[in-house]
C-alpha cells in the first residue's frame, strides 16, 4: 500500500490548512528544502506535530534520543562516521534485533545496508535529525579523547592528518557538520587552561557546543590548518587560510583565522553558505515601504548607493540580491570584492589582491576601462577609493558600495569625513541603506508577553503593551528565537536635502529634514517589527543599543 504524502496527511490530521500547504510547496519548489523544514520555518506547525505525522506516515515508533539509554554493544556495531552520514543511531540490542533511531526509517535501501553491515534484524524508529547528530557528535568526541595512559606516538606536526580514520579528523568534520546543521555563521575553538571550548555563532549569538579535553586542542587545530593551507608549526603569529568541505551534497567554503593566546591557539572558522545568494529582495525582510523605495533607487541609470552596517549584518547579501533584481544581459555588471563571496552568473567578479598591489582603488580604476554599466565595490575604505567611485557615478555608472556607519543618514556625514567633496557627493548620491540582523521570535513557542521596561523606555510613547516572545522549546534550542530577519533603513535624499548637503548642512539638519518627510530610522522600523510579532524589544536593544 502506497504511503500518503506528508502534506496531504498533515491536512487530513488537521495540523495544516490547504492554503498553508500550497504556500509551503511553492517555497519548497523554489528552495529545494524538505517540506517539513519549510513548514517549521514558516511557523505553520509545531515540531512535535510534524514528528507525529512522520511517524504515522512511515509506520515507525517515535523516540527522543535524550530519553534513551544507549547500549554500548549496539553502538559498537556501526562506524560512527557511517552512522552520522546516514543519520542513524543504534541504541538497543535484543538478541538478533537491533533497534535503530533514524531520520528516515522508511528508507528500504538504507535498512538493507544496515542489515548487511550489522548482520542483525533492524527495528527502525523515527527520531529528530538534529538529536541523532548531537548524540553522534558526543560519541565522536568521546572516541577522540586519549586514554589517561596513552600518549601521542608522534608530534602533531608529523602526524598524517589526512588519514580519514584518525579520531581528530572525524571530530573536525563532525563539528563542522554540526555547525552547518545549526545554520551557524562561525565555529570558534577557544583554548582555556584545562580544556578546549567549542562555540558556534547561531543567529548572531555565540553559544557553547562542547568542552573538549585539552589533549584534543592541538590535533583539531592542526587538522583545520592543514585543510586551510596554513603552517601548523607556527602557533603564535596570526594566520589565515580557507578550504571547502561537502555536507549533504552541498559545498561550503570555510575561512580559517588563527592566533596565539595565553592558553593556546584560538581558531575561528567562518562558514560561507552557498544558498545565501538565492535570497531575493522581497525575502530579505524589508518592510513594504522601504522595499519599494529601494527598488526605485536601483532603477536609477547612474549614481551611487551605499549599504552600511557592521560586519556580519548581511550587506553583501543585500547587494547581491540588488544585482539579481536589476540584472539584464543588455548591461555589463562588474564587482570588486574582498573576497568574492559567491559566484553570480553573467557578472564579472574581481577579487582584490593587496599583496600584488590590486587594492579596491586600483581595481576600480581598471574596471572603468572595461565599459561597465553597474559596478559593485565591496567596501569603500579610503578616500582614494571613495573619490574614484564618486567620479564613476558622475560619469554615467550605477555604483553600489558598502560602508561602515551607524545609520543611513550618519553615512552621509561619514562620507564627508572621509574626504568626499560636498558638491560631488550632492551630484552623485542617490541613497544610503542601513541594516542590521535581528533574531526572529520562535514560531513554535511564541506567546504574548508584557514588553520589558527597558524596551518601553527605548520606544517611548509608541511602545506597545505586549510583544510576542518565545518561551523556549526544542525547535529553538531553548532560546526563544529561530532564524534572523533584516532591519532596513532606506534614505533617499531629495533635491532640497542634496542642496543643503552641498551648502554644508550638518547631520542633525539632514536628519530633521528627513524626519519631516516621513523617513523611518532603524528604531522605528524595529518597533514595527516588534508590533508585528517578528522580533522582541530586548533583541532590538541588543542589536541597536540604547544610544542609537
Amino acid at each position: 500500500m502506497q504511503r500518503p504524502k506528508l502534506g496531504e496527511l498533515l491536512v487530513e490530521l488537521g495540523y495544516l490548512t490547504k492554503d498553508q500547504l500550497e504556500a509551503a510547496l511553492e517555497e519548497q519548489a523554489r528552495t529545494g528544502d524538505l517540506l517539513g523544514q519549510v513548514l517549521l520555518r514558516r511557523g505553520y506547525l509545531r515540531e512535535e506535530d510534524l514528528l507525529r505525522a512522520l511517524a504515522d506516515q512511515q509506520k515507525a515508533h517515535l523516540v527522543r534520543i535524550r530519553e534513551l539509554e544507549l547500549d554500548p554493544k549496539a553502538l559498537a556495531l556501526l562506524d560512527p562516521r557511517f552512522a552520522r552520514e546516514k543519520r542513524v543511531l543504534p541504541f538497543k540490542l535484543e538478541g538478533n534485533r537491533l533497534h535503530v533511531a533514524m531520520a528516515h526509517p522508511s528508507d528500504l535501501a538504507l535498512l538493507d545496508e544496515l542489515r548487511f553491515r550489522t548482520g542483525k534484524e533492524i527495528v527502525p524508529h523515527l527520531a529528530p535529525d538534529r538529536e541523532i547528530l548531537e548524540a553522534l557528535d558526543r560519541l565522536l568526541a568521546d572516541q577522540a579523547r586519549p586514554q589517561k595512559d596513552e600518549a601521542l606516538e608522534a608530534p602533531v606536526a608529523e602526524m598524517d592528518l589526512a588519514v580519514e580514520g584518525l579520531p581528530a579528523v572525524r571530530l573536525a568534520q563532525a563539528l563542522l557538520e554540526r555547525a552547518v546543521a545549526l545554520s551557524a555563521s562561525d565555529l570558534h575553538l577557544d583554548p582555556a587552561e584545562t580544556h578546549l571550548v567549542v562555540r558556534a555563532r547561531v543567529d548572531g549569538v555565540v553559544q557553547e557546543l562542547e568542552r573538549l579535553p585539552k589533549d584534543l586542542e592541538a590535533p583539531l587545530a592542526a587538522r583545520y590548518k592543514v585543510l586551510a593551507g596554513m603552517d601548523i608549526a607556527e602557533k603564535r603569529r596570526p594566520q589565515d587560510g580557507h578550504f571547502t568541505f561537502t555536507f549533504e551534497g552541498r559545498r561550503y567554503e570555510v575561512r580559517v583565522a588563527s592566533v596565539g593566546t595565553l592558553y593556546g591557539e584560538k581558531l575561528t572558522l567562518r562558514i560561507i553558505y552557498p544558498i545565501g545568494v538565492r535570497l531575493g529582495l522581497s525575502e530579505l525582510g524589508m518592510l513594504p515601504e522601504e522595499l519599494a523605495l529601494f527598488q526605485r533607487l536601483l532603477l536609477r541609470p547612474y549614481g551611487i548607493l551605499f549599504v552600511t552596517g557592521p560586519t556580519g549584518s548581511g550587506k553583501t547579501t543585500t547587494l547581491y540580491a540588488a544585482i539579481e533584481r536589476i540584472y539584464t544581459k543588455e548591461k555589463t555588471f562588474v564587482t570588486i570584492e574582498d573576497p568574492v563571496e559567491f559566484p553570480l552568473e553573467g557578472v564579472v567578479q574581481i577579487p582584490i589582491q593587496p599583496k600584488i598591489g590590486l587594492t579596491f582603488a586600483e581595481a576600480l580604476k581598471s574596471v572603468l576601462r572595461l565599459d561597465p554599466d553597474v559596478i559593485l565595490v565591496g567596501e569603500v575604505r579610503d578616500s582614494e577609493t571613495l573619490d574614484t567611485a564618486l567620479r564613476a557615478a558622475l560619469t554615467g555608472h550605477l555604483v553600489l558600495a558598502t560602508l561602515h556607519a551607524n545609520d543611513a543618514i550618519a553615512a552621509v556625514t561619514r562620507l564627508v569625513e572621509m574626504g568626499a567633496e560636498r558638491h560631488l557627493l550632492a551630484s552623485t548620491l542617490i541613497g544610503t541603506v542601513a541594516q542590521r540582523l535581528v533574531r526572529r521570535v520562535c514560531p513554535q513557542c511564541a506567546k504574548p508577553a508584557p514588553l520589558s521596561e527597558e524596551a518601553r523606555l527605548f520606544f517611548g510613547e509608541e511602545a506597545p503593551e505586549e510583544e510576542m516572545r518565545g518561551e523556549g522549546c526544542p525547535y529553538c534550542r531553548g532560546t526563544g528565537y529561530r532564524g534572523r530577519v533584516g532591519l532596513y533603513e532606506v534614505y533617499a535624499p531629495d533635491r532640497e536635502a542634496l542642496f543643503r548637503l552641498s551648502q554644508g548642512a550638518s547631520e542633525e539638519a539632514l536628519r530633521r529634514l528627513a524626519e519631516g518627510r516621513g523617513h523611518r530610522d532603524l528604531r522605528r522600523v524595529g518597533l514595527l517589527q516588534v508590533k508585528a510579532g517578528v522580533t522582541t524589544g530586548s533583541e532590538l536593544l541588543r542589536v541597536l543599543g540604547v544610544w542609537e
